[in-house]
């Protein structure tokens, strides 16, 4: 795994080629409304409250919609860690504990690297509400896997 440290310029036109110009991109990420707020030194992307990420519950979100908010702020963290031209980082572990429901938004993941290992890379991540109270606290394993080409 070649690693560089970048700037954060460098990190949000990564993150805009990424968003507007691949297919690394998910769909499911734009109706998050996931945004960019900073990746060092550790990576914040906030997300909308809106209809597409409520739970069954009105007033709530979707418990899913809050694992994934974590993992994409988590993966962006690795970004340093790993040569984003040949490989990916794959999600083999999340662990999420859920404490509250919003009060209001936008929502914040804070997201911070653990461990850097040969193969294996981890997580620690935080989403809280407007209001700055934890909703959920997650952490990740990520194994780095070359493209396949």
């Amino acid at each position: 795994m070649a690693t560089t440290e970048a700037t954060e310029a460098e990190y949000r036109a990564q993150f805009e080629e990424i968003r507007q110009g691949t297919d690394r991109w998910p769909p499911l990420h734009d109706l998050m409304g996931i945004e960019m707020v900073r990746v060092t030194p550790t990576t914040i992307l906030s997300m909308v409250l809106s209809d597409q990420v409520r739970g069954q519950v009105p007033g709530t979100v979707h418990g899913g919609i809050l694992a994934t908010f974590a993992d994409v702020a988590s993966a962006i963290a690795l970004w340093n860690s790993y040569d984003m031209n040949t490989e990916a980082p794959v999600t083999t572990d999340l662990h999420a504990r859920y404490y509250r429901q919003p009060k209001a938004g936008p929502l914040t993941a804070d997201a911070s690297v653990i461990h850097k290992g040969r193969h294996l890379l981890g997580t620690e991540c935080v989403v809280t509400d407007a209001e700055e109270r934890v909703l959920a606290r997650t952490t990740a394993t990520y194994m780095v896997v070359p493209f396949e080409g």
